[in-house]
């Protein structure tokens, strides 16, 4: 995950953890495409029509975050290129009031204009900027068992685990054997198409945000899903030609599917993460000067602007602030090493944070 994203999931994380009264709260969303003017006036409007509030308390708090988001917007020359979110509020904490005053110019464009009172913030738009835009999909299948998988950025989600009864092998020999066979494809046939309708029902409204769809399983029965599972042609051309042989058809599956989809597709966040450890793996090995690891010796390092890519896991990332912080100052890329990874668990054994330095 990127350091951006990272960053501004705690942020929203933070914003979601606070508890208002009634209209304590103000959530504004200002995009980029909206006039500074026109929205300095429409605070002042809003700031106005405040006094018809009957309840003195709601109307203290609303016109303090509005006075608050004005003197804010008087202090700038223009809306930034991605647009800007103010979440102004007051929080009761033990019979006194905390004032909130956050401003977050967030990494992607803001889409709509929006303003809110409430006793919480509106952070559903930052919480889809914290969402990687690209999906790819595991399918996995074997006779009767189907198993899809979500692969954002480097998150992977269980999203459909479906079992369909379809009868045994037979030992009979003869007519009935012949019957049983032909019973027992038709069934399969059967399963086939309504894994195709499962993933058209799951997939197609989005298909725009599908990177890839990778089969895997039993690679037999994935490639005769191909041939003759009716498979919408739109989904089919997402499919990625390797086909992906795992024993196990299930979450633990998806798990390992995950691992081999990264070195088949080299567009995912997954697979540079892979190559960013691999890497300093091979300089460590090598016993290059060029790598360190540990908390104290990254640190030194990136204080002494050695520090030219640093990989770190989530856990530690969500605890430092200060890491962003300096890795900014210094021009220091920070690379967010996910929890479920391999490569993610290999780092946490080095102390969960390690470094690629410029000398």
């Amino acid at each position: 995950m990127s350091a951006q994203r990272q960053r501004l999931k705690r942020k929203v994380e933070q914003l979601k953890a606070y508890q208002g009264r009634h209209s304590s709260f103000t959530t504004l969303y200002i995009p980029p495409s909206k006039n500074l003017i026109d929205v300095v006036n429409f605070v002042k409007s809003e700031l106005a029509g405040a006094d018809n509030i009957k309840s003195k308390t709601n109307r203290k708090n609303v016109q303090d975050n509005l006075t608050a988001i004005l003197s804010e917007l008087t202090k700038i020359e223009q809306i930034p290129d991605n647009g800007m979110a103010f979440f102004f509020g007051i929080e009761e904490e033990g019979g006194t009031g905390k004032s909130i005053r956050d401003i977050v110019v967030p990494p992607a464009p803001v889409s709509q204009f929006i303003y809110l009172c409430g006793r919480e913030f509106v952070t559903d738009e930052l919480e889809s900027m914290t969402m990687p835009k690209s999906l790819v999909v595991i399918v996995l299948i074997e006779g009767g068992k189907l198993t899809i998988g979500y692969l954002r950025g480097k998150h992977l989600e269980l999203v459909r685990d479906e079992d369909f009864y379809i009868i045994g092998k037979t030992r009979a020999g003869g007519q009935s054997a012949k019957r049983y066979l032909r019973i027992r494809e038709e069934k399969m046939m059967e399963f086939f198409k309504k894994s195709a309708e499962i993933l058209s029902e799951l997939l197609l409204d989005n298909l725009d945000n599908v990177d890839a769809i990778v089969l895997g399983g039993n690679t037999i029965r994935a490639q005769e899903f191909l041939e003759k599972g009716d498979l919408d042609y739109r989904l089919r051309e997402k499919v990625a030609e390797t086909i992906i042989p795992v024993s196990v058809i299930d979450e633990t599956g998806l798990y390992q599917a995950m691992k081999e989809a990264s070195r088949i597709l080299k567009e995912t966040e997954i697979y540079a993460e892979r190559q960013a450890w691999d890497s300093f793996m091979q300089d460590l090995m090598k016993g290059m000067n060029t790598v360190t690891y540990g908390k104290n010796e990254v640190y030194e390092a990136l204080r002494q602007g050695r520090a030219e890519v640093i990989m770190v896991t989530e856990k530690i990332a969500d605890q430092s602030d200060e890491l962003y912080d300096e890795a900014a100052n210094y021009g220091t890329e920070l690379l967010i090493f996910s929890d479920q990874t391999e490569s993610g668990a290999q780092l946490q054994g080095f102390g969960g944070i390690a470094a690629r330095l410029r000398w």
